[in-house]
Order: structure tokens, then sequence, then C-alpha cells
């Protein structure tokens, strides 16, 4: 099964919070089934699982009955993804509003890797635009860096103001 995340999920933390929230379900999941088979009347009620966390469960049930077996499965391939995914940060200059963050990461995952994950960091330094590095690449659309890149114009421009 390879596993697709929404956009909504974009860094390795997410990631590892989205693994450790179905973790905690498959241990109530397990609890769960030992008191059904030993007759237990104490029932204790499911963790509550994110929109996210839910989609995959269904996604890795397909249909079937949930098992441990497939929950732990489920566990496994969110952390072989989170290591292995490829990963872009994008440094803005304030922090980045989930609408943005969801677009970024969708343009990302459409247009570089379908398995990209995305951490937003920000630099209130940058003035505007963004940087972005992926492994030992750095790309600088910022502002700063345009200004700096042509401070010899400054002159000229205020002249003419």
């Amino acid at each position: 099964m390879k596993i697709k995340l929404p956009d909504s999920i974009s860094s390795s933390q997410d990631v590892a919070a989205l693994s450790l929230e179905i973790s905690e379900y498959a241990r109530w999941f397990y609890h769960n089934s030992v008191k059904d088979r030993t007759k237990s009347k104490h029932v204790s009620l499911p963790p509550t699982l994110s929109p996210s966390a839910l989609d995959l469960v269904r996604e890795a049930t397909s249909g079937k009955l949930l098992s441990q077996t497939t929950l732990d499965a489920l566990i496994e391939k969110l952390d072989k993804y989170k290591s292995g995914a490829p990963t872009i940060t994008i440094t803005l200059a304030a922090p980045a509003t989930a609408d943005i963050k969801v677009n970024l990461v969708a343009w990302c995952r459409k247009n570089l890797e379908p398995d990209m994950l995305v951490n937003f960091k920000f630099n209130g330094l940058l003035l505007g635009g963004m940087v972005i590095r992926y492994g030992s690449h750095i790309f600088d659309w910022s502002f700063r860096r345009q200004i700096l890149e042509n401070r010899h114009k400054f002159p000229e421009v205020l002249r003419r103001v």
C-alpha cells in the first residue's frame, strides 16, 4: 500500500504526529480486543482520530475488517515515509497561514515529487519573497537579496523622486 498524505500533512513533524495518533489508537484497539476475548464488562472509548488519521486507517483497511496487523503495518509505513521522503524547506518572511501551506504543499507534490515533505520556517529579515532549500541547493527569491543586489541603484532612484 502506497501512502498518499493530504496536503494538510506537510512536514516530517506532521507525519510523526500522525503516526503517534494512530499508535495510540492501535494500543486502544489491542486492549479492546483483549477485553472482548475475555468478556470484560469494562468499556473504554476509543481515542479520537483526526480526519487525516481516520482517512489513512480507512484506506489501509480498504473495505476489510480492521486488525492489529493492519494498524501496525500502517504505522511502519508512516515511519518509513517520514524517513525516506524527499524534503524541502521553505522560509518565508512571516509565518505561513494554513491556506498558504496547503497550496505550497499541493504545488510541490504536483510539480516536484508526489511524496514530498515540506518544512516551513519564517525569517522577518527576508522582507518578503521566499528562500527554498532542497538538499544542498538554496534558491533565494527574497526581497532582501534583490535590494542588496541592486543597492547601487538606490541613489539614482532617490534622485528621481
